[in-house]
């Protein structure tokens, strides 16, 4: 029995220095598993600010806004833009968007005159971008237009009596509230036809008691007027994929 103890006394005396740094490892380990298990989920601590501005969509460099035309429903357009949903242009679209309209009218838009003055050419031809769109049209002055921000909540702050055709979609908007350059610039597509969505804008200007004439731009029909400081212009053409554009432009309302 003696001799079994002082084996093991020996063994422990041998061993032992080089099992405890073993020892020590493993009780460490087991101490962060412990303290990893109980801590806090690091989401129900988070600034609601901060998980805000991470939810938030990708901005989209509005310098690259209007760049083709022809694909423009899939064009980005500034800040906080999502992907625009599937949009044809049906029959039940058509009729949907004509009923739409003519409830915010009041009644179905009479015929709008026939443009007043022709040109080869639009003012728009080379501006890429709403801020440059602003200025080409003439309605926005340079320095008021380089003062846009983009956001495509300035398309439902546009004038009460120019407003997106009913049930159009927004492609990419901009707008500025600086003193003295109350601008608003709106791309969007509607399935309606380019007489149609002339016929909306001269009755709806003409029921604000604007001024408003019609003229023909190149490939544009343009829908426009100006009082006083205040003037609007809209620029409407029919794409290929055969939906209707505008570039809608208000300065001063």
């Amino acid at each position: 029995m003696n001799g079994a103890r002082g084996f093991a006394r020996t063994l422990g005396k041998r061993f032992m220095p080089r099992l405890l740094p073993s020892l020590l490892l493993a009780t460490l380990a087991l101490a962060a598993c412990s303290i990893a298990e109980k801590a806090p989920d690091a989401n129900a601590e988070r600034d609601p600010a901060a998980a805000a501005a991470l939810a938030d969509p990708i901005m989209v460099d509005p310098d690259l806004a209007s760049q083709n035309r022809g694909n423009s429903a899939l064009s980005g357009g500034g800040p906080a833009q999502g992907d625009l949903p599937f949009f044809v242009r049906t029959p039940e679209e058509v009729d949907a968007a004509h009923a739409a309209a003519q409830t915010l009218l009041g009644s179905a838009p009479g015929a709008a005159p026939a443009p007043a003055s022709t040109s080869a050419k639009s003012r728009l031809v080379g501006a890429l971008t709403m801020p440059a769109i602003a200025a080409a049209s003439g309605i926005a002055a340079q320095a008021c237009a380089d003062k846009l921000g983009f956001t495509l909540g300035w398309a439902a702050r546009l004038p009460a009596a120019l407003p997106v055709y009913p049930r159009g979609h927004a492609i990419v908007a901009a707008g500025s509230d600086a003193p003295g350059c109350k601008v608003r610039a709106v791309r969007f597509v509607t399935p309606v036809s380019v007489g149609d969505a002339a016929d909306f804008y001269y009755a709806s200007a003409a029921r604000g008691n604007l001024p408003v004439q019609r003229r023909k731009e190149g490939d544009d029909d343009v829908v426009a007027g100006a009082q006083g400081g205040s003037g609007f212009a809209a620029y409407i053409r029919q794409r290929s994929d055969g939906l209707t554009e505008v570039d809608l432009i208000t300065s001063g309302f």
